[in-house]
């Protein structure tokens, strides 16, 4: 099999192409195999689909459609009633603390409070 790319040396700069190439070069010789590329777009599919299906809970929950989650709408959360008393303040994951969740404080949230896979092989990296 022919290699499918390679990287003479990374940048110190966020490069999101090359952080992807470092995650998928699972060898670490700085070149893709075609497993390595199939299974780092695998898990890249996935990751996407997974962000699509969180950004469409979002809107639902997000019932006075103002972009944010706001405490009765936090109250509201499955995750959140699932964990009772034990469910962390809305403040715990409002970052910018203007009173309800963006999208992204609410990703984490759900990385927080989400029950995780029973093998390791399911979750993203």
């Amino acid at each position: 099999m022919a290699q499918a790319a390679s990287v003479a040396s990374p940048k110190a700069v966020a490069d999101p192409a090359a952080e992807a190439f470092r995650a998928w070069d699972r060898s670490g010789d700085g070149q893709l195999s075609l497993v390595e590329f199939r299974a780092g777009w695998q898990r890249a599919q996935a990751l996407a689909k997974t962000q699509a299906g969180l950004q469409r809970q979002f809107a639902a929950i997000d019932s006075n459609r103002d972009g944010g989650l706001d405490a009765a709408e936090y109250a509201n959360l499955v995750l959140v009633k699932n964990a009772g008393r034990a469910a962390p303040p809305l403040a715990r994951f409002d970052v910018d603390g203007n009173g309800k969740l963006a999208f992204a404080e609410y990703v984490k949230l759900v990385e927080a409070l989400a029950p995780r896979p029973a093998s390791g092989k399911d979750a993203p990296r």
